[in-house]
């Protein structure tokens, strides 16, 4: 893989870039610019060979505690964020930075996330996937392939010989493989798990299915259109404001178009207003020959 660009010329940050994969030193670096600029000390103490320091965090505006042990070079912090991501925190860098760190150590970053996170897994004899030691994965691959290359010159020393000796060859890796099967049991799906993962799984389960809620409407059966209308068969009858009939609608949902009232005619609209106008003069007249 090709390097990426750094953001200084800092040994830290150089073995950042040669131990994780381009993704996660993306996200180290980050951490590495925030413990350059960003970060301040707010005390100091020492506790049972543990360096307790107190680093203020601008960005956040809190004051954070991280535990150093130089003799192990082992470190932790109250952010968390290596037990979260598996990458050391910005106030985790700015303690080695200050303690002179040229190297990142073992205890503060996850293998998964480096470049050689692969290079340990090899596959045994029934092909499934382990992690061990490579010392003696390298001395078991070694005799493995010893044990191929007799195989393969022992099958071209058969070409061309009598049906006999392919049959007498057969019948001793039979004898030979029957008595290894006594004491070689076969694993287990759990064993083969637990081969992968390197570790020994907890049987003790603590994590419980969630409870099932009820939502508002859940569990109601939904109703055919026969039975919708002896439902409403059953109700009483009122007076629907559209057709003026006794029925089980209203206004809203009626099945009749909607009724208009008739529109007034204009004219007589009209003519009542001339009438109107004609009693007010008159009116007016009568005032004026009475005074």
């Amino acid at each position: 893989q090709s390097t990426p660009q750094l953001f200084s010329k800092s040994a830290l940050e150089s073995d950042g870039a040669r131990l994780f994969t381009h993704a996660v030193f993306e996200e180290f670096q980050e951490e590495y610019k925030c413990s350059t600029n960003t970060l301040t000390s707010r005390g100091f103490s020492e506790s049972n060979n543990m360096e307790l320091n107190t680093v203020k965090d601008a960005l956040r505006n809190r004051n954070f505690i991280v535990q150093y042990n130089p003799g192990t070079l082992e470190s932790s912090c109250t952010c968390k964020l290596f037990k979260r991501r598996g990458v050391p925190c910005r106030h985790i860098l700015w303690i080695y930075l200050g303690n002179g760190l040229e190297k990142i150590p073992e205890s503060s970053f996850a293998k998964r996330w480096t470049k050689d996170a692969l290079r340990d897994i090899k596959s045994n004899h029934k092909g499934c996937v382990g992690v061990g030691y490579v010392d003696i994965i390298d001395k078991k691959q070694i005799e493995m392939t010893k044990l191929w290359s007799e195989v393969h010159e022992t099958m071209g020393v058969l070409i061309g010989r009598e049906k006999e000796h392919v049959e007498d060859l057969c019948k001793l890796i039979k004898e030979f493989r029957e008595t290894l099967l006594p004491s070689v049991p076969p694993m287990t799906k759990h064993q083969e798990l637990e081969e992968l993962l390197g570790c020994a799984t907890n049987n003790e389960i603590t994590i419980l299915p969630p409870k099932i809620s009820k939502n508002k409407g859940s569990g109601k059966r939904m109703l055919s259109n026969k039975a919708k209308v002896v439902a409403c068969a059953s109700k009483p009858k009122r007076m629907c404001n559209n057709c003026k009939q006794m029925a089980h609608h209203d206004k809203r949902n009626c099945p009749n178009p909607f009724v208009e009232r008739p529109p007034q005619n204009v004219d007589d609209e009209e003519e009542e207003e001339e009438e109107e106008e004609e009693e007010e003069e008159e009116e007016n007249e009568d005032d004026e020959l009475e005074d």
